[in-house]
């Protein structure tokens, strides 16, 4: 059993890694802000939901959860300063969420 839930969990882990992947080539590492709002706009995310931070502002589709189909309305998106100074202990994980940087800002995706 013990086995079974590791391997369930293991695999979830490549299905986000691999989305992730998708929507960072997708997404093409260039005019970042654009690209997610033309991403969300492509799904139908006319309302957002949002929280706004000191350093960063979360945003995601706000649309009923039966109505969620894919990476782009269903996740949340970070968005912050491409020059903020990040905690090394925070970098790791934040590269790992990073799904596209330029000049002037730093987008990430975490699931629900």
């Amino acid at each position: 059993m013990f086995k079974f839930l590791f391997l369930l969990m293991f695999s979830g882990c490549m299905t986000n890694k691999k989305m992730l992947a998708q929507a960072k080539a997708s997404i093409d590492g260039s005019n970042c802000l654009a690209k997610l709002e033309e991403k969300l706009r492509d799904n139908h995310c006319g309302r957002l939901e949002v929280v706004r931070k000191e350093h960063e502002i979360l945003v995601r589709c706000k649309k009923p959860d039966n109505q969620r189909k894919n990476f782009w309305d269903t996740w949340w998106f970070r968005i912050s300063s491409s020059m903020l100074d990040i905690d090394a202990e925070e970098l790791l994980l934040i590269e790992e969420h990073t799904i596209c940087i330029d000049a002037r800002f730093r987008i990430e995706a975490y699931p629900e």
